[in-house]
């Protein structure tokens, strides 16, 4: 047996192996919505230690169970821009006026972006 043939009979039995390997090992599961989530609103500086986070969150998993991950994105949007709303008024987050300030400003912004969405299921009914 040469060199090459040795090499070649090498490299196609490391082929298989990994073949084999990819094949009966277990699938990695995908991340949990709420892991997701979690991330996501992160992304948007929305922490554990900030107010609106729980709200982030809940909100952010409930749109990636329903498959809509645009909206998860929008959501922690929505906190992050509610946040800097009510550090603006010149409240001081953990204050009950800076949590009242925060389920106000984001359930406001809620309403105006999903008012913004098109309404085709209402459309297709009346045509």
């Amino acid at each position: 047996m040469t060199r090459n043939q040795l090499n070649a009979g090498l490299a196609l039995g490391s082929v298989f192996l990994m073949a084999g390997i990819v094949v009966f090992a277990p699938p990695v599961p995908p991340a949990s919505a709420q892991s997701q989530a979690e991330r996501i609103c992160r992304e948007q500086g929305i922490t554990r230690q900030t107010e609106g986070y729980e709200y982030c969150v809940s909100q952010a998993t409930r749109a990636l169970e329903w498959g809509k991950p645009e909206i998860a994105y929008t959501m922690a949007r929505v906190t992050a821009d509610a946040r800097d709303s009510c550090l603006e008024y010149g409240l001081s987050p953990a204050t009950s006026g800076y949590k009242s300030c925060m389920e106000r400003e984001a359930h406001a912004r809620r309403l105006l972006v999903f008012t913004d969405e098109p309404q085709y299921d209402r459309e297709i009914a009346h045509q």
